[in-house]
């Protein structure tokens, strides 16, 4: 990565690659502040789970239903604190150019196998393909049961804060299987803004998502791990630039992939794998406690002696 030239009398070292054909974006990227001295940059982690009575909890009454259309474990999953120091050191290395993290031992990068693994999410199935120019206002009245007023709807997309007045207490709707039906659209459409495709915001949603909640089997089917993937690549990919503040997207992914796969990274007590259920859900015994060392200049120091048996390949 790294070009130098020597004289007589000194060494000048040059941060970032020798030939800028490929990694063409150097010049904003945060690698280039970090090697010039530049006061470090912390990211924010934008995510806004949802919460039921103030409890960062799923309701027992939707479980089956989240089940059902295959958002319980990802959901679940979402309720891990993140390390923003992990995420931050990582993004540092991560290239928008190439889509990969460079390391000292060679590349590599999260994969839609990781999403399968690791979150339990479907992969492969009907892509997340629908229409734009729907009625969002009938459309939300149909499937949630509630018409937003003049006002609470800017085009396709509510406020989470409004889903949440509206879905407040399970009890208005436990033993009626369309109306719980309607509370657990309204939970998934609050995580899908609020952790999954979290806008800058992190306050509003669209209800373009609400379209693939209609018919809880046929939501299981669609293709959801590589549009979440593809939203955090992106995320990724922005927040490279220095003058970038914060991070959306499903970050604990990045965590978890980071756990997984470098032996270095992880908390000195990796939890037992749990059969029948993915990979990454083994993190959620040790509690939803912000976990392992939350250091910036820690994760830059192990990242630059990581060696290449410390990565796992499978």
């Amino acid at each position: 990565m790294a070009s130098s030239s020597s004289s007589s009398s000194n060494i000048k070292i040059k941060s970032g690659p020798i030939d800028g054909d490929v990694l063409w974006m150097q010049a904003k990227h945060v690698s280039e502040h970090v090697w010039n001295g530049e006061e470090d940059r912390k990211l924010h982690i934008r995510r806004a789970v949802p919460t039921y009575q103030g409890e960062e909890e799923i309701p027992e009454e939707i479980i089956p239903l989240l089940r059902q259309c295959g958002f319980y474990w990802i959901i679940k999953m979402g309720y891990l604190k993140i390390n923003a120091s992990l995420i931050t050191a990582l993004i540092e290395r991560w290239r928008p150019e190439t889509h990969t993290f460079h390391m000292r031992c060679g590349e590599c990068t999260i994969t839609l196998q990781d999403v399968s693994v690791l979150l339990g999410m479907r992969v492969d199935g009907a892509p997340l393909i629908g229409q734009t120019n729907l009625d969002w206002a009938e459309l939300c009245e149909e499937l949630l049961g509630v018409r937003p007023q003049e006002g609470e709807l800017q085009g396709s997309v509510v406020r989470l804060s409004w889903l949440a007045h509206h879905f407040s207490h399970i009890n208005n709707h436990d033993g009626n299987v369309e109306q719980l039906q309607r509370f657990t659209r309204a939970w998934i459409l609050r995580f899908i803004g609020g952790v999954l495709f979290v806008d800058k915001s992190s306050s509003k949603v669209s209800l373009r998502y609400l379209q693939f909640l209609r018919d809880f089997d046929q939501c299981s089917t669609y293709a959801w791990g590589p549009a979440v993937l593809a939203y955090l690549y992106r995320e990724m990919c922005s927040a490279t630039d220095y003058k970038i503040k914060s991070i959306g997207g499903m970050c604990i992914l990045i965590q978890i992939w980071a756990w997984e796969r470098c032996t270095t990274l992880a908390p000195k007590r990796t939890p037992p794998v749990i059969q029948n259920k993915p990979l990454g859900h083994r993190w959620l015994r040790r509690g939803n406690q912000h976990i392992g060392n939350d250091d910036l200049i820690v994760f830059r120091c192990k990242l630059d002696i990581m060696k290449r048996h410390e990565v796992r390949r499978t």
